[in-house]
């Protein structure tokens, strides 16, 4: 079976930014899950301990789950 050879594909910069700031938003959505509910985080092992670890705290007086 002979396989086709594609061309290589360029993703626009645009696409990959926006997917990167997605990807960075679902890690701080899970990221707050996680701090909101250990016995959820336990369940996710050592990996979600190693993103805990080095999570940045909310700023002070910032409620949970919002950007400054």
């Amino acid at each position: 079976m002979s396989e086709a050879i594609h061309p290589p594909v360029t993703i626009p910069q645009d696409l990959m930014l926006a997917r990167l700031a997605q990807s960075e938003q679902m890690r701080e959505f899970f990221i707050q899950m996680w701090l909101q509910n250990p016995a959820l985080a336990k369940q996710g092992g050592a990996r979600v301990a190693r993103l805990l670890a080095v999570a940045p705290l909310p700023a002070h007086g910032a409620p949970s789950g919002t950007r400054e």
